[in-house]
């Protein structure tokens, strides 16, 4: 739809996904009725490096959304989860077109887990669902309008004012800053502690030693320091 021409804020649906998929092209459990899974289209007028910030702005839209409608309080992991009570409850996923160095369109994937009593065993330790953490069943139509509108908000602010993405994405995370963190990419394994985002939306780490590095993707593991650590 995006290649043939559907304008920006052309959001797809569904109810059940049976070939839905995440990062790193992992399936993403996708029963029906039992989540919120939906697609929009997006045609940033800007140059690439605001797709970084995308992801971000999504899952401030989440947390937010779900925060006022559960009264819970989501935690955000780089680059793509909400998590709720220490477990992942939302995966995003953000793929784009490039031409000539300028974003032809972006595809801004959202999976939010809302009744789900059980998971498969492969994810059931690290998943978990709204109902499972509050007791509420909420259907997915009624989660749809409040979270685009807080999600038009957010990704407003990619091009007219990405520093606040940043501040807020850093202040509603407590992974942000001083969490131990392991990324291997194709061609090596970085670890480190975090150290906060870079105005891009990447990742800093720092290094054995002091030094920083920027981390713009790979396959993340974090986990909280431990006072005696």
């Amino acid at each position: 739809m995006a290649a043939a021409g559907e304008p920006e804020g052309t959001v797809v649906f569904a109810l059940e996904q049976t070939a839905g998929r995440g990062r790193q092209g992992r399936a993403w459990n996708s029963p029906a009725g039992q989540g919120l899974y939906l697609s929009v289209i997006l045609r940033p007028q800007t140059s690439f490096p605001v797709v970084q910030l995308i992801p971000l702005a999504a899952g401030l839209a989440v947390a937010e959304t779900l925060k006022d409608i559960y009264a819970v309080l989501p935690d955000i992991k780089w680059p793509n989860d909400v998590m709720v009570g220490g477990r992942k409850a939302c995966g995003i996923l953000v793929e784009s077109s490039i031409e000539s160095g300028r974003i032809d369109f972006a595809i801004l994937g959202i999976g939010i887990n809302l009744g789900q009593e059980e998971f498969p065993e492969s994810i059931r330790a690290n998943a978990t669902s709204m109902l499972k953490e509050t007791g509420l069943l909420i259907a997915p139509n009624d989660l749809l309008g409040p979270l685009l509108d807080r999600l038009v908000q957010w990704y407003r602010l990619t091009t007219t004012s990405p520093a606040e993405i940043i501040k807020r994405w850093e202040e509603s995370s407590t992974y942000a800053r001083d969490c131990r963190v392991t990324i291997c990419t194709s061609e090596e394994t970085i670890e480190g502690i975090t150290a906060g985002l870079t105005e891009a939306g990447a990742l800093l780490v720092e290094l054995p030693g002091g030094l920083e590095r920027e981390v713009f993707c790979g396959e993340v593991s974090l986990r909280k320091v431990k006072s005696d650590e």
